[in-house]
């Protein structure tokens, strides 16, 4: 999802292509790649990727700050609801369900392999489809209609970062049914957002330890940072109106910018546990500053690496885990001693062909199947036909 909206909330003139946040949310997602990884290392094993997981909040504030800004006032009538719904599905889908393909696929392969003799079982193991396994048919038919994550069962399963796929899905039909039925318009209005955001994270603090939130309530957590989107989104719409913020000079925003950058990962290395749950006001003010793309870091951000890396960054978020888990099941084959990766830099040289394999993957899948999937859904006839489909690859 390509933060750069072709209509908004705000007059087409003052129309502004979200650079600096296209680019951390590529970024971001080579975050979750590495912090993924099953073998040691200096880097997933550092504070920041220890802490990671308060990472994926910025997902959520992210496409609820997008999804404001371009939807605001375009969700007037129960078939344009219904059109951004079948949209969004359009986007997520395709490749949510050719990954699970795959995971079925090596699911089945190990017990063929186990069944066969090539393979033998580790002490405690239980394989796909056993009694307890996190791989059963019940998670699968879940997957397949993104249940998998409200709650329905003891723990994640298949793709295991897919979780998120599972529980915005769902926040959609509640930002659409707010839009149509209770569309915000006033400061106050966001107001009682803004409470409802914070009882949620006030509540998950009571019965969690920390962020790592996941297929039990984790569609609170996706409803706290898409919401807390939404209220950055009414706060840009508000600030673009100053004049001090718009004409506000390179070196003053590089400062601002260099600040919340370093505010944003100190929080993430130094505020573990229950600490976490106070992030809304960190992750908010971070996609806030970074909307307006007037200072160096933002410069940076919007450069031809990091737009490409944004362009791939739901395949890079998607692929990584299955890509994870084989290319450390076969290197684990060549390197007798497993001590071996946490020698110095070992394991973060193990690294670089693991990124490389993922990027090379997902420059594909994007291609192939995202693309190529939203465009044969939006050209389904459910209701209606979506007569434009070229825009799809740019929301």
């Amino acid at each position: 999802m390509g933060i750069a909206p072709k209509q908004n909330s705000v007059p087409a003139k003052e129309h502004v292509y979200f650079g600096a946040l296209d680019g951390f949310r590529g970024l971001l997602a080579v975050f979750v790649a590495i912090y993924h990884t099953y073998w040691p290392s200096l880097t997933n094993g550092s504070a920041f990727f220890e802490n990671g997981p308060v990472i994926i909040d910025l997902f959520f504030v992210f496409s609820g700050f997008l999804l404001f800004t371009l939807y605001a006032n375009r969700i007037n009538s129960p078939d344009q609801a219904g059109a951004f719904l079948k949209k969004r599905f359009a986007r997520l889908y395709p490749l949510h369900l050719f990954i699970l393909i795959l995971f079925v696929m090596f699911a089945l392969l190990r017990l063929v392999f186990h069944m066969s003799g090539i393979a033998h079982d580790d002490p405690g193991e239980i394989l796909p489809f056993e009694p307890g396994a996190t791989e059963s048919v019940g998670a699968l038919i879940s997957n397949i209609f993104l249940t998998h994550s409200m709650g329905l069962h003891g723990s994640l399963s298949y793709n295991v970062p897919s979780w998120t796929v599972s529980v915005e899905f769902f926040a959609y039909f509640t930002f659409a049914a707010m839009l149509l039925w209770a569309p915000p318009k006033k400061g106050w209005h966001f107001g009682l957002i803004g409470v409802g955001v914070v009882a949620i994270y006030a509540y998950l603090a009571q019965i969690k330890p920390d962020m790592n939130i996941t297929y039990d309530f984790g569609f609170l957590r996706c409803m706290a940072g898409f919401y807390t989107g939404i209220i950055a989104a009414y706060l840009y719409s508000k600030c673009r109106k100053l004049n001090f913020v718009m004409n506000m000079n390179f070196n003053m925003a590089t400062i601002i910018e260099a600040v919340t950058l370093l505010s944003s990962t100190l929080f993430v290395i130094y505020c573990p546990g229950k600490l976490q749950f106070f992030v809304g006001p960190v992750i908010l003010a971070f996609v806030l500053v970074f909307s307006f793309d007037k200072g160096m870091v933002s410069k940076f951000m919007m450069g031809r690496v990091f737009r490409y890396l944004a362009k791939v960054s739901y395949s890079v978020y998607m692929v990584h885990m299955l890509i994870a888990v084989l290319y450390y099941a076969l290197i684990s084959k060549f390197i007798a001693n497993p001590e071996w990766f946490g020698a110095g830099i070992n394991g973060d040289l193990m690294l670089l062909p693991y990124l490389a394999i993922v990027l090379i993957f997902s420059h594909f899948t994007q291609k192939y199947v995202e693309i190529g999937g939203q465009k044969w859904i939006m050209s389904r006839r459910f209701g209606r036909i979506t007569k434009d489909v070229s825009a799809l690859s740019k929301s």
